[in-house]
């Protein structure tokens, strides 16, 4: 009977190949639309002087910047893919919005399409901004 070492067992279980990846899905609260609706409810909130429900300032800041920084990815990395590389357009906007401005457009989407919520926070602000402002005939 062939014996291997515990070293060349553990080398062929890790350089194996493994198959074919299965999808990856977001980590539910933290890239999905669930902790998406959290952060830009925090900054939405913080923008109207409503009530504070971080208790944490760092927790607030951080939910804060992930939304405004991710809805503006989206819509920006979209124009970069059309402008620089022809890509189709998935949404054509009709006027230039501020951070804010998307991510109550993000928000209300969101809260629109809370069966939605375990889907990728990504995929959903491309979602909302396609709904907001279609291309016509495609």
């Amino acid at each position: 009977m062939l014996r291997l070492s515990p070293c060349v067992l553990l080398a062929l279980c890790v350089l194996a190949p493994a198959g074919p990846a299965a999808a990856q899905g977001p980590t539910p609260g933290v890239d999905d639309g669930a902790a998406l609706l959290v952060e830009c409810g925090s900054a939405l909130r913080a923008a109207d002087g409503g009530a504070v429900l971080e208790e944490n300032p760092v927790e607030r800041g951080v939910h804060m910047g992930q939304c405004l920084g991710l809805v503006s990815a989206v819509w920006h990395t979209h124009k970069l893919m059309v402008d620089a590389y022809s890509s189709r357009q998935a949404f054509c906007p009709t006027a230039i919005l501020s951070a804010g401005q998307m991510a109550r457009l993000v928000h209300a989407y969101l809260t629109e399409h809370t069966d939605e919520l375990d889907r990728w926070d990504t995929q959903l602000i491309l979602e909302a901004y396609v709904n907001a402002y279609p291309c016509g005939t495609r």
